[in-house]
């Protein structure tokens, strides 16, 4: 049987192209000429004996075989970075690197104390904080492209660690000339200014209404953001209702808008969630954060 071999440098140049799907794009990344990364590929096929691409027009497309092969050559990467940053701290040149996934809310109100707390303490460490929503962060979790993500709602999975880390209330604003009592049959033919769908906010609200029998298809929908301030903004200058976390108007100014009462509706409180993989090799660094987090979770529970 042929003897097998792997060069880990062409893992990392095979994961490019696999993410890229094309030379071009993949030349701009590792800084190599599209001859030079085509002639690694086909050493990469003559090395394992497996055709990995095929060409459609411009694109390069994966076969099945590279389907199978990118999420171990992923996991070999990442463990390498992990051995990487072991011996860097074992010889005193370690500088810590996490990249954080959180949706708007954990992302802008409330990670950013914590974080300010753990940076102190560790001024050698480098923090990238990526907000967007909470589907987009499970989606960059799942491909290995940050170390922890915060989101408003998970999927179940077996293969990630999910912990409950704050709870949020929901309310429903109005702005201008809006009275702060409604119907539900009040709010329901309101102008209605609504999240984007990957929003974890607007998951959480459809569901609710959707429990009380409200589809959010028949809202007065007037306008769609994905922003929290923006709806701030808008609901000062118009007639309208909408919905936003405690946190927001806890820290923005909304001296303006007015946080409504919907005869017989209450809104239970949702959870914000800490969600990582269990098979991702962790870096010192994140293994040092989720340790302080835990510790900060539990004096401010106290």
């Amino acid at each position: 049987m042929k003897n097998i071999d792997i060069d880990l440098r062409l893992l990392e140049l095979f994961c490019c192209v696999y993410e890229k799907g094309s030379l071009s794009e993949s030349s701009n990344c590792l800084h190599l000429s599209q001859s030079t990364i085509s002639f690694h590929m086909h050493q990469l096929e003559k090395s394992i004996g497996l055709k990995l691409f095929y060409r459609k027009g411009r694109r390069l497309l994966p076969t099945s075989n590279a389907h199978m092969l990118y999420p171990y050559a992923r996991k070999l990467l990442e463990l390498k970075l992990s051995v990487i940053e072991e011996i860097r701290l074992l010889t005193g040149s370690y500088k810590g690197y996490i990249k954080i996934g959180a949706s708007s809310i954990p992302g802008s109100y409330l990670l950013p104390h914590f974080i300010s707390r753990y940076l102190n303490k560790n001024p050698s460490t480098q923090i990238d904080l990526i907000v967007e929503d909470s589907e987009i962060v499970l989606s960059r979790l799942e491909a290995g492209e940050v170390d922890i993500g915060f989101t408003g709602f998970v999927q179940q999975d077996r293969r990630m660690v999910i912990r409950e880390v704050w709870e949020d209330s929901i309310l429903f604003v109005g702005g201008k000339d809006v009275k702060d009592w409604l119907t539900l049959e009040e709010l329901t033919k309101m102008p209605f200014v609504l999240r984007e769908e990957t929003s974890g906010t607007r998951k959480f609200v459809e569901g609710f209404l959707n429990s009380v029998g409200v589809d959010v298809r028949s809202l007065n929908v007037v306008l769609v953001v994905n922003k929290n301030e923006v709806i701030l903004d808008v609901l000062k200058n118009i007639r309208a209702v909408s919905y936003l976390s405690s946190h927001v108007l806890k820290g923005s100014d909304a001296s303006e808008i007015r946080v409504l009462r919907v005869q017989g509706l209450e809104i239970p409180k949702r959870k914000f969630y800490m969600v990582y993989s269990k098979d991702r090799p962790q870096s010192p660094a994140v293994k040092n954060f989720l340790e302080e987090f835990s510790k900060f979770l539990q004096e401010v529970s106290v």
